[in-house]
Order: C-alpha cells, then structure tokens, then sequence
C-alpha cells in the first residue's frame, strides 16, 4: 500500500520534466525561426532563378576545345552571341573563302562533316569559317479546350454555361466580375505580346541574313577573291535564303551539301528558291537511301523546268571503307568539284550553249 504514493509520485516528476523540455525546446525554434526571418529580410528579396540555356553551354564548350588555329569569332546577334569558326588557309595566296551554314540541330564543328571540311579545306587553298545557327522557333502547344478529365454528364452546353457560371461566381466570390475582367485584360494583353508563327519565322529569316552578313564582313578582312556558301543540312535551305537576298554579287558562289527541307511550319521552300533563282548552284548530294536519291531526282527537274543554265547536280561517292582513306574521303571531292566546275562559272553571264543541268558524277 505504501508503494502506491511513491509510483504516483514518480509519475508527476517524470510528466513535470516532459514538459518542460518540450517548452524549452519550442522557445528554441521560435528564437531560430525569428533569427531567419530577420535574415531574409535583411538580405532582401530572394533571388530569381535562372534558367539553364543548353545550346549557349554547348557554343561556349566548343569554343574552349577549339586549337590555336583555329579562331574563335563571336557575333552578335540580338543581344546574344553566335558562335562561329575561323580557319584561314594554309598558302600565301588563298583561293578564297567558304562560308559554312551548318545544320541548326548540329553545330559549327560537327564532326562527322562541318569538322573535316572546314580543317582540311584550309590545306587547298580556302579559307573556312563555320556558322552556328541559333535555334529554329518551335510552334506553341496549343490549350486544351474540352474538359477531357471530366465526367461527360457534368459537362455544360454553350447555351447553360455562361449563365450558371455567373450565377455560381456570384454566390460564392462577390468580387468575381472584377477578378473576372482583371484577369481577362491580363490574357488579351498576353496574346497581344505573343507572336504568331508567321511572324517568328520571319523574325528567324531576319537573324539568318544579319547572321550571314556579319560573317561575310568578317571573311572580307582576309585575303580572298571567291565567296562560296556552303549549306549542310537544313542548313542548306537557309544558306540559299540568305544567297537569294543578293544573288548579283560577283565571284560569289552556292554549294548545296546534302540539303534537306526544314520541317517547321513557313519555313523558306527550297524547291521553290530553285525555281527561282538563275544563279550558279551547285547541288551535292549522298545515295544514301531511296529518300535521298527521290528528293534529288525532284530537285534536278525544278531546275531544268526553270531553265537555270548554271545548275549542276553532282552525287558524291560513298564512305571509303579503307580507315586511311576515311579522314580525306570528303574533302578531296568538294575540292576537285569547286575546282572544275565553280572557279570557272561567271555567274553574271550566262553561256550561249548552257549544258543541260543533269545529274553529274564524281569525275566527269
């Protein structure tokens, strides 16, 4: 009977010291919590985040791994910098310059064509510099209209849903058609600002031919007589956009590598430039597969249709399967084609007797 009052006794201690822990503890955290608050608040407000840009990394990675060689240009586009590629040649007297329209998925040193080309055509006399293309504008998902999610008999009519909207907004938020109209003004306002796709793409078409001519002015200040655009790619649809703003300029060239139509919504027609224009083209391409070969059969009609007499088609051999062969195996054929069929075209005048423009091989 005498144990009974010292358990109880026991138990107001131990419940006595439980709680006071657990007060000194909470006066603890208030203390620390009051100490942050007037940190931040001393600090100011909490930075904003920045948003990783992966295709200015990629330029800025580039640029670093690049040998003393070649130079490193960068041009200024629209408060952001491109990156481009400067090799001049390795003679007293260089031939002349090739300026490189990479594809935009790629890069200005892309190792499996833009590398080679434009290292080694330095050795024959050419001076390369290699674009970078910023990115094509992508076309904005359109907002899901209908209420997928929902249950199909909770969905309303055109007819009943404005007016049981109202009427729910007004019973439940008093304030609903201030908020209403606020936010509707918000959104006209945005869709003002937001661009349409015809006026991105146009806005890229811009970029491509400041981006060209920027280049152009650079390849002027070494020595040169001959320019040649040199398209890879899709980069071989924007080369042609940006040579067809001024296709009279003399001693001034275009070389198709291999072009394939962008994809994006009004982006510049190729088959149509082709129809279009009457100066020297050179169109180079791989019989990699049926699509290829299809796509050049198409291109060689347009152009016979448009009666271009300085239009050639040239189908460029396979990879070598020889390894000592591999690192040369495109270059020698874009040389030997520049040589023979490009530094002779006058592409102000045109021939009394124009060869027909049909499919050429490597050699003829």
């Amino acid at each position: 009977m005498k144990l009974k009052p010292l358990f109880f006794t026991l138990f107001l201690s131990l419940a006595s010291l439980v709680s006071a822990a657990e007060n000194d503890t909470t006066e603890n955290n208030d203390s620390s919590n009051a100490g942050t608050e007037d940190t931040t608040k001393t600090d100011g407000a909490i930075a904003s985040r920045v948003m990783p840009n992966p295709s200015r990394q990629r330029q800025a990675d580039l640029a670093l791994a690049q040998t003393p060689e070649t130079e490193v240009v960068w041009l200024a586009l629209d408060n952001e910098k491109q990156l481009a590629l400067l090799q001049q040649a390795t003679t007293a007297t260089p031939t002349g310059s090739i300026l490189i329209f990479t594809d935009p998925t790629t890069g200005a040193d892309w190792p499996d064509l833009i590398h080679p080309l434009r290292t080694q055509l330095t050795e024959y006399g050419w001076n390369t510099l290699s674009l970078s293309l910023p990115t094509p504008p992508s076309v904005a998902v359109p907002e899901r209209t209908l209420p997928s999610l929902q249950n199909r008999n909770q969905i309303q009519t055109p007819e009943t849903a404005p007016e049981s909207n109202a009427a729910l907004n007004a019973e439940t938020n008093p304030n609903a058609n201030t908020e209403t109209a606020a936010v509707d003004s918000q959104t006209a306002a945005d869709t003002t600002e937001t661009a349409t796709p015809e006026e991105l793409i146009t806005n890229y078409q811009q970029q491509i031919v400041t981006l060209g001519n920027l280049a152009a002015n650079r390849l002027a200040e070494v020595p040169g007589e001959i320019t040649v655009i040199l398209g890879v790619g899709e980069g071989a649809v924007w080369a042609m956009h940006y040579f067809a703003q001024d296709e009279l300029q003399e001693n001034r060239f275009l070389v198709l590598l291999d072009p394939m139509q962008p994809k994006g919504i009004n982006t510049p027609e190729l088959l149509q430039m082709l129809k279009d224009s009457q100066a020297a083209i050179l169109d180079l391409w791989f019989n990699n597969n049926r699509y290829q070969q299809q796509q050049a059969i198409l291109r060689k009609h347009t152009a016979l249709r448009s009666g271009n007499p300085g239009y050639r088609q040239i189908r460029l051999n396979q990879r070598s399967n020889d390894p000592r062969k591999e690192p040369l195996w495109l270059t020698r054929q874009v040389r030997g084609i520049l040589k023979n069929h490009l530094i002779t075209i006058q592409p102000t005048q045109k021939n009394s007797n124009p060869a027909p423009a049909g499919e050429l091989t490597p050699g003829s």
